[in-house]
């Protein structure tokens, strides 16, 4: 999400890498901001003194006459024939063919400063394999929950909290009326996922919608590609690993590899993305679940889990050799089947469980409230 309070921090590491002799990437998933960002940086151009006709935006995805790096290349060099110099901004250009033929095209042959936004973690490397040391890149990620926080200062913590878990914190979610958040995250859902079909020419919209929703229930367990075939069963091993692989470069989910076993969990990078993609309902325990892991990647914490017989810890860190078990409980129920097990863990780890409210004091546990937690008032990486 760019926030208000976020622009001014992208801004200035945009103007940052002004400096540098390198095409600039603005990189996030899907409405994270990148074009709200991409068009506030050509105000600030403007404002800075470039004159409008040397300041190229480039809107890919609303303009059917770029449907490929040629087409790119020749629109902006007839914009570019009578200028020195020129900026180009090039919004959505993942959604042209082969489009880093043409800025790298641009790139060496005038005097550009070229910035680009895409949804997929493969533009960095497509653009280095022409410009291995010209290549800068902006990651915008979802903010944290203490981010989040700042942008409503009148409201009670608590309610914060409970948006936060429910609508994540994604521009469209940002204060939005509960009652037709569950019709906007569905429509965003449907969103995603019809731009993932057509810019990766599917044929199959809506066994790529399945696999995309069994993936959402999936969150928090241990699954695969055979699991989720399995789940399905009218989609063959293939097409489910394809359909996997597109998902996870768009930069939806991450995954988290298991700390004894070759199994993975997968994670969404917004709890209101998590829904959207659900196209229903998430259950709570999973909504802090999945806050608290990204929370911790956030943080640059190595996220793995452990499983001790049938038995699943939810997360365990290294932090400087030491091992830290973290344990998301919801429910009395939860804290009960945690509290039984947390104490038996290896006696050389901290342990530590996280609840919406403080629970009863376990041998060698540490409790740390979920509000708190997210917010980084308490840290252990």
């Amino acid at each position: 999400m760019v926030s208000h309070l976020e622009q001014n921090f992208y801004l200035e590491k945009l103007s940052e890498l002004e400096e540098n002799f390198s095409v600039k990437i603005i990189s996030g998933v899907r409405s994270s901001g990148k074009t709200t960002l991409l068009k506030n940086f050509a105000k600030k151009l403007l404002a800075q003194g470039v004159a409008r006709d040397e300041i190229i935006f480039v809107e890919c995805a609303d303009n059917p006459r770029l449907k490929n790096f040629q087409h790119l290349y020749e629109f902006v060099s007839d914009m570019i024939a009578h200028l020195d110099r020129f900026f180009l901004l090039a919004d959505d250009i993942d959604r042209v063919a082969d489009w880093e033929k043409a800025v790298n095209a641009l790139f060496v042959g005038a005097p550009a400063e070229i910035y680009v936004t895409g949804s997929t973690d493969a533009l960095a490397e497509k653009i280095s394999a022409l410009l291995p040391e010209n290549c800068d890149v902006l990651k915008l990620e979802p903010i944290s929950f203490a981010e989040y926080g700042k942008i409503f200062p009148h409201k009670k913590t608590s309610t914060v909290l409970k948006e936060f878990l429910n609508a994540g914190s994604l521009p469209l979610t940002a204060d939005v009326n509960k009652n037709i958040l569950p019709q906007l995250l569905r429509g965003l859902g449907y969103e995603i996922v019809f731009d993932l079909v057509e810019r990766n020419s599917l044929t199959n919209a809506k066994s790529f919608r399945e696999v995309v929703k069994r993936l959402t229930q999936n969150v928090g367990f241990a699954t695969n590609a055979t699991r989720i075939c399995k789940q399905i069963k009218t989609l063959d091993y293939v097409s489910v690993k394809k359909y996997l692989d597109i998902i996870f470069d768009a930069g939806l989910f991450k995954r988290i590899p298991s700390f004894n076993s070759r199994t993975e969990k997968f994670y969404c990078v917004d709890n209101g993305l998590l829904r959207a993609l659900s196209f229903g309902d998430v259950p709570e325990r999973i909504l802090v679940e999945n806050a608290v892991c990204i929370e911790l990647l956030r943080r640059g914490a190595d996220v793995r889990f452990v499983t001790f017989g049938e038995f699943s810890v939810n997360f365990v860190l290294n932090e400087g050799g030491e091992k830290i078990f973290f344990c998301v409980v919801t429910s009395s129920g939860d804290v009960k089947e945690f509290g039984d097990v947390l104490p038996a863990l290896p006696t050389d780890a901290k342990k530590v469980l996280i609840s919406p409210s403080r629970v009863k004091k376990f041998r060698e546990v540490h409790n740390v409230i979920l509000q708190d937690f997210l917010s980084g008032m308490q840290k252990f990486c």
